[in-house]
């Protein structure tokens, strides 16, 4: 195959590709727009997101309302699209998020008007002191890929004060089990398919480590 040839077989791939991309680009932005309107249940694959299951994250605020009150501090990394505080928007409390997706930020400062700060950030990358000094709580559902969430979970750990409390989801795993189980409050297995709505069939485990 000689130049010309090659380079009219790449710009007919580079034709095909450009019409498969447009054909299915209504249907991404469709998905997405009701990622961000809440309507739909499964995650933005494409940023690992999956979000928490109504129903977990109203066991999450209960446990959370054991500590917080209006005027507590509450930080939530990897905030997603506000699923962890949908059930505790009534509760007046001082909330900073951090999301490290554009999209997401966007999406939350268009919903949530109340929240103190939502940063467009990595969260590893945040201090307590860059985020206005330590909180009485921390919620979170972090990122399972590759054993984030241990990460994320040890970081956010960093950032409660004596007293305070974090409530996090993590992958039930070896990993978790062996850096995270043996310094939490209490560890809790969620029921089987408890993710499947949200297009995950991930063990997953609910913990809390009060300081």
């Amino acid at each position: 195959m000689n130049g010309i040839d090659r380079l009219l077989k790449l710009q007919q791939q580079n034709r095909v590709a450009g019409e498969l991309m447009g054909s299915l680009r209504p249907r991404f932005e469709a998905i997405r727009n009701r990622e961000i309107e809440g309507t739909a249940p499964k995650a933005i694959t494409g940023f690992n997101l999956f979000q928490t299951p109504r129903p977990v994250a109203l066991r999450m605020a209960q446990i959370i309302q054991e500590r917080a009150g209006d005027g507590s501090r509450i930080l939530e990394p990897s905030a997603g699209l506000g699923r962890l505080y949908e059930p505790l928007e009534a509760l007046r409390a001082e909330w900073v998020m951090v999301e490290e997706v554009g999209e997401c930020c966007n999406a939350l400062r268009k919903s949530l008007k109340r929240v103190k700060e939502i940063r467009h950030a990595d969260f590893l990358e945040q201090t307590a002191e860059g985020l206005g000094g330590k909180f009485d709580v921390v919620v979170m559902n972090p990122p399972f890929k590759q054993g984030r969430d241990c990460k994320h979970i040890l970081h956010a750990l960093e950032m409660v004060r004596d007293g305070g409390r974090l409530v996090s989801l993590c992958y039930n795993g070896v990993r978790q089990n062996e850096q995270l189980k043996g310094i939490a409050t209490r560890w809790e297995v969620l029921p089987e398919g408890s993710f499947k709505s949200e297009g995950t069939g991930a063990s997953v485990a609910l913990l809390v480590i009060d300081k």
